[in-house]
């Protein structure tokens, strides 16, 4: 259910399908593989998933070795060539909310922008879901244009009838670079 409720109010475009050739299995105990250590380079970070319609609108992503900011891993997601204006691409991750049930949550990620059109930013979103659609939850953080490492940031309170957390990272054009990716609570 949030995964269309996400794309609606994000990327305004068709709902969200889970297509497993695109996507990986979902790390429901807790926040798998944010610091992208793990993973073959030139594929989809192990924990991670392409938002599926972001592939047929252009956009991929891949693990790196070389240009991280830390470690000996990142993420870089991408537009293509006939990616169209106003259209987005987003990484994401999804795990259960059990464990941060009423509590604020800060999300964390260090991005930067190359090769983006002069309004372009990559944008972190917290979200959650339940059974109910008044269950669900959406935090965006503000845009991050920089070429160069950028701390970005989002946060919000999980509702105490939340099922699962999604973690989202969405550019618009040119290269996101993420790297050391944290969810941590607020004290």
């Amino acid at each position: 259910m949030i995964r269309a409720f996400v794309c609606c109010l994000l990327l305004a475009q068709a709902p969200i399908l889970k297509l497993p050739s695109e996507t990986a299995e979902p790390a429901y105990g807790s926040p798998a593989n944010l610091d992208f250590e793990k993973g073959a380079a030139g594929q989809l970070p192990d924990g991670w998933s392409l938002e599926p319609d972001s592939r047929f609108r252009g956009y991929s992503a891949e693990l790196r070795r070389e240009g991280c900011r830390t470690g000996s891993g990142c993420a870089v997601l991408m537009s293509g060539p006939e990616t169209r204006k106003g259209s987005a691409g987003a990484i994401l991750q999804e795990f259960a909310a059990a464990p941060y049930l009423g509590k604020r949550m800060r999300l964390r990620a260090w991005v930067k922008l190359e090769e983006g059109r002069r309004t372009d930013a990559i944008k972190l979103m917290l979200a959650t879901d339940g059974e109910k659609s008044e269950e669900t939850f959406v935090q965006k953080g503000r845009g991050v244009s920089a070429p160069e490492w950028t701390l970005a940031e989002v946060e919000g309170k999980v509702p105490f009838r939340a099922e699962v957390v999604h973690i989202v990272v969405t550019v618009t054009s040119g290269k996101a670079w993420v790297d050391d990716v944290s969810f941590e609570e607020v004290k």
